[in-house]
């Protein structure tokens, strides 16, 4: 019995292990690491990228409407392989983590109509009735620079 649980213990260690090396993911390049050593690269692949490649809506705030501490946005895009979708009505609420540019937290009064965002929503979301994909609460947001993508 004894000799089963040594092997079944080394065994869960192994691929715990195995696990943790296969799933690493880089982190979002910083402002040192933008430099690459391609010179061909123009001056939009040199601009640091901090949201992810797939979230659910990426594209310009239309409209936003503040009230009580929480932020109503709009945001307009196009649907893509990286993106669910294309249009929604998304609130923005204290609990949201907001990305900005440089990397660093944004307060909701820094979003603007006509910046470039990517956002992940938090659980989630209902279809609208207004024309736009969905409506949901973001759990994530990053400003992105315009056109840089």
């Amino acid at each position: 019995m004894k000799k089963i649980r040594i092997i079944l213990g080394s065994l869960l260690f192994t691929l715990a292990t195995a696990y943790l090396t296969a799933c690493q993911t880089t982190a979002p390049l910083g402002p040192e690491a933008a430099q690459t050593s391609d010179q061909e690269a123009s001056a939009t692949d040199t601009l640091v990228r901090y949201s992810p490649q797939r979230v659910d809506v990426r594209g310009v705030i239309t409209q936003r409407e503040y009230n009580q501490g929480q932020m109503l946005l709009l945001v307009e895009g196009v649907t893509d392989a990286n993106t669910r979708f294309s249009r929604a009505v998304v609130l923005v609420t204290p609990l949201t983590q907001i990305v900005g540019l440089e990397g660093r937290s944004v307060s909701l009064s820094e979003l603007q109509n006509g910046q470039q965002v990517a956002i992940q929503f938090r659980g989630r979301f209902r279809e609208s009735v207004t024309g736009f994909s969905a409506q949901a609460t973001a759990r994530k947001m990053w400003i992105e620079p315009l056109g840089g993508y």
